[in-house]
C-alpha cells in the first residue's frame, strides 16, 4: 500500500517539472528568435507548446472537477499575463528590428502576423479559461457543499 504523502509528493514534483519545462520552452523560443536569428516559423513547436500547455491544463482540471480560480489569483494571473505579453512584445520587436537591419528586403509582414495570431490566441485562451474556471469553481463548490449536507 502506498502512502498518501508519497503520492502527493510525486504529484507535486511532476507539477513543478511541467512548469520548468514550460519555462524552458519559452526560453528556447526566445533564444531561437533573438540569439540564433531563426524565424518565428522555425519555432513552431515551441509556439504550439506555449499555446496548448495551458489549454491541456484547463481540460484536465475540468475532467477532474478541479478549479484553481480565486479572487487573489485573478489579480496575480493578470499581472503575470501582462508581464508575459510584455516580454513577448519586446522580444518580437527586437527580432524584427534586427532582421530589418541585416536585410533591406526583409518581409516583416509574416512575423508580425504570426506574432499577432500568437498573442490573440494566448490572450483568448487565458481569458476563456479564467472565466470558465470562475464559473466552474462556484459550480463545484456548490455541488460539493450539497453532497456534504
Amino acid at each position: 500500500m502506498k502512502d498518501e504523502r508519497i503520492e502527493q509528493a510525486k504529484l507535486k514534483i511532476r507539477s513543478e517539472m511541467s512548469i520548468i519545462i514550460l519555462f524552458g520552452v519559452a526560453v528556447s523560443f526566445l533564444v531561437k528568435t533573438l540569439v540564433f536569428k531563426m524565424s518565428l516559423q522555425e519555432s513552431i513547436i515551441e509556439y504550439l507548446i506555449l499555446i496548448f500547455f495551458p489549454l491541456y491544463q484547463f481540460i484536465r482540471m475540468n475532467m477532474l472537477k478541479v478549479s484553481i480560480y480565486s479572487e487573489h489569483g485573478k489579480k496575480s494571473s493578470i499581472k503575470n499575463l501582462f508581464v508575459a505579453i510584455g516580454i513577448l512584445v519586446v522580444a518580437s520587436i527586437v527580432l524584427i528590428v534586427n532582421s530589418i537591419k541585416t536585410s533591406a528586403v526583409y518581409d516583416w509582414h509574416s512575423p508580425v502576423i504570426f506574432f499577432f495570431v500568437f498573442i490573440v490566441l494566448f490572450i483568448a485562451i487565458f481569458f476563456l479559461t479564467n472565466k470558465f474556471n470562475y464559473y466552474r469553481g462556484h459550480k463545484y463548490e456548490k455541488e460539493f457543499d450539497d453532497d456534504n449536507h
